[in-house]
């Protein structure tokens, strides 16, 4: 059998109008500048998202691409190349250089090529928190 409880008793509306103060910026009981300010929470949080996913996108697409070097190429490496690129709104390469050289010019400049190929990525989402992302990628045989 069920145990037998109060029920919760209804608020009573302000008699005054000091407590019908102490209500003001809500509305039928809900805060609605913090439900705005969680709104703003969840929209940086899908932004952070949307950011995340683009970032895979760029490095998959780079991974495809990095399977087209040839052998040779890589044993003139000593290490992997990083290079740094940034890309632009509308998926377009703004900068490209290298970070740190793998030890051959020939395999540096076949990494900055790597990225050249890959481009044009995608427009960045409109929903990213930048406009513009900055990448340092390894490339590289090691």
């Amino acid at each position: 059998p069920s145990t037998p409880y109060a029920r919760p008793t209804p608020a009573a509306a302000p008699a005054t109008a000091a407590a019908a103060d102490e209500r003001s910026g809500t509305a039928d009981g809900q805060d609605w500048p913090a439900q705005a300010a969680s709104m703003g929470k969840r929209q940086k949080e899908a932004g952070s998202a949307a950011e995340d996913s683009y970032r895979g996108d760029v490095f998959r697409k780079l991974g495809r691409v990095n399977r087209t070097l040839p052998p040779s190429l890589q044993l003139a490496a000593r290490n992997n190349a990083v290079v740094a690129f940034a890309i632009g709104k509308k998926g377009n390469i703004d900068q490209l250089r290298i970070l740190e050289s793998s030890g051959s010019k020939t395999f540096d400049e076949a990494a900055l090529g790597i990225v050249s190929k890959a481009a044009p990525f995608p427009p960045i989402p409109p929903q990213a928190a930048n406009p513009g992302l900055e990448f340092e990628v390894g490339i590289g045989p090691f």
